[in-house]
């Protein structure tokens, strides 16, 4: 008989949206051993996936696609839930899921790692943009899709929204940072920042298995850094890609966008950044944690 994670917590709150669904949460019973990856999205989410399966399976040699061997638990597009339970429940070893919701969205489970993956925002904004426009849904009136200027300026100043949690905002953001990282809701919480991790990505998947106690040597490290690469997942979209295959994007391969940062540089005038800049000081006062959330270890100073 399967063992079965205890719950020590419950979920305080309940995250939904256009396909945000928390009864899928249902399609997932944890097991001791299992990785939930909780993140904003365009923070990291697929690229960190991909590390851990591959870790857990021993290789970039995967035994199915990436959305199959570790789903967007909480998320309705389209694909039955049964389907993905089955997917999860013929998985004999750790299981890799994700979420977009914050800590405070899910139960806290013994011996499920959670880890969490943040981006500077400003970056988020523009790497949302052009997910939105390769979806084939997407509206023309979409938010994300108007000029930069007015996109950035109702991206900064919108609220979050617990009802309508697909919509993202910088306040969207934030919540899930201070439920998550600085809450102190998950014992042992495993957190990363997408910039530190593109600065080394070898690094980044050493610290990784350490961080779910997966015993990797340095030869399985080098091959799912050298498999990990953003060239790498770009060129084998359909490996990777939420939903590939499926219609939902008009470009699997456009996916990824360019693992870069500092998007916003000669895109954005001084008074879009002060904008910005008063606006998450007040949604986010600690200088510190302010600096970490914008940069992770690169932060120099509370900025």
């Amino acid at each position: 008989m399967t063992t079965r994670a205890r719950i020590l917590a419950p979920a305080l709150r309940t995250y939904r949206g256009a396909i945000t669904d928390p009864g899928r949460w249902a399609v997932w019973s944890p097991r001791p051993g299992d990785i939930l990856v909780s993140t904003p999205p365009k923070s990291g989410t697929t690229w960190t996936q991909t590390m851990l399966a591959m870790l857990v399976n021993g290789g970039p040699d995967l035994p199915a696609r990436v959305p199959v061997l570790s789903p967007w638990i909480d998320a309705d597009i389209g694909i039955p839930a049964n389907a993905i339970e089955t997917a999860l429940e013929s998985q004999a070893g750790r299981r890799v899921v994700k979420t977009h919701a914050p800590a405070d969205g899910f139960p806290i489970w013994e011996g499920v790692a959670v880890v969490a993956v943040y981006r500077h925002p400003i970056d988020v904004f523009f790497s949302l943009r052009k997910h939105i426009a390769n979806r084939n849904d997407a509206a023309p009136d979409h938010p994300m899709l108007l000029p930069a200027p007015e996109a950035f300026r109702l991206f900064v100043d919108g609220q979050a929204d617990i009802d309508n949690f697909d919509r993202d905002t910088l306040a969207s953001l934030v919540m899930h940072y201070r439920e998550t990282a600085c809450s102190g809701r998950v014992p042992d919480l495993k957190l990363f920042h997408y910039a530190d991790m593109v600065r080394d990505g070898r690094r980044a998947v050493a610290k990784l298995a350490r961080a779910a106690g997966i015993d990797a040597d340095g030869s399985l490290i080098e091959r799912v850094a050298g498999a990990t690469t953003f060239g790498a997942m770009k060129a084998k979209a359909a490996h990777y890609t939420p939903f590939a295959g499926t219609g939902f994007w008009k470009s699997d391969a456009g996916f990824f966008d360019s693992a870069s940062s500092r998007k916003w540089e000669g895109r954005l005038s001084d008074d879009d950044l002060e904008r910005y800049r008063m606006r998450i000081t007040r949604l986010l006062p600690d200088g510190r944690a302010r600096a970490w959330f914008e940069n992770g270890d690169g932060a120099t100073t509370p900025g």
